[in-house]
């Protein structure tokens, strides 16, 4: 799965996914942009694949759309195409079965945002540097990040933050939520792969449905999120991955199951 300009590493159940661009910031260009949807895709129905990791090498994450491939330069079918093949992989990433982590260093900028947030949790160092862009070129917001903002910072912070195109500090991006956590661009890899390894010991069965639980919560009432999740919890208490699970719970406390 290996390629010289999006890079694909699995080990332990973590797929570390690179964006290797450097001369254009890893900017979603055509050689870029296609690679990686196709493979994210690849590794989302991957049995094998528990937890996805998501980073830029060369100092970036990403910094939205190629300019090269704006303005004058645009072909409309061509950028139809290919919105409507990375928002289906944004949505999958936000909404599928398999917990997604961004680690985040350098540039963060249109686009590359909205990728960076359609992760479950983010990660960054103090060099990043956080920014909409869209009002600078008179575009709107694309990739999410719309919803992305709204929902990780607020709706008013989102607007001040989306209208002014000012460019965000990591210590402003954790104190507004945009972001989990900062950690020294040395460490980062670590931290992250950390967290991964952690996740991918989980029960698969049970991060998908907390993921799910999650991200439909705050869009339902009480009563239907209480519903929800009276249906599911006897599934899952049903399942060998819970049973085992307490098993192993009993004999670490000295019970005898």
């Amino acid at each position: 799965m290996d390629s010289d300009i999006f890079k694909v590493e699995i080990k332990d159940h973590v797929a570390r996914c690179s964006m290797n661009s450097p001369k254009n910031m890893n900017a979603l260009s055509r050689d870029l942009g296609f690679p990686m949807i196709e493979k994210i895709r690849q590794l989302l129905i991957d049995d094998s694949v528990r937890v996805l990791v998501i980073r830029g090498e060369g100092g970036n994450f990403c910094t939205g759309s190629d300019i090269g491939l704006l303005g004058d330069n645009m072909d409309p079918s061509f950028l139809s195409e290919a919105m409507n093949l990375m928002n289906s992989l944004l949505y999958e990433l936000h909404e599928g079965p398999k917990p997604v982590i961004t680690e985040v260093d350098g540039n963060v900028f249109g686009g590359g945002l909205g990728l960076a947030l359609a992760s479950d949790i983010t990660y960054a160092t103090e060099r990043a540097r956080f920014c909409t862009g869209f009002i600078h070129i008179a575009a709107v917001l694309d990739m999410g990040t719309s919803y992305f903002l709204a929902e990780r910072m607020g709706l008013a912070k989102a607007k001040e933050f989306a209208y002014t195109g000012d460019i965000m500090d990591p210590e402003e991006a954790f104190r507004t939520g945009l972001i989990n956590r900062i950690v020294h661009h040395d460490d980062i890899s670590k931290e992250v792969m950390k967290l991964a390894a952690k996740l991918a010991e989980k029960a698969p069965a049970a991060l998908a449905w907390t993921k799910r639980a999650l991200n439909k919560a705050h869009h339902l009432d009480l009563q239907t999120v209480l519903d929800l999740e009276a249906h599911v919890q006897p599934i899952i208490l049903l399942s060998k991955e819970h049973k085992g699970a307490i098993k192993k719970f009993l004999l670490k406390h000295g019970v005898k199951p």
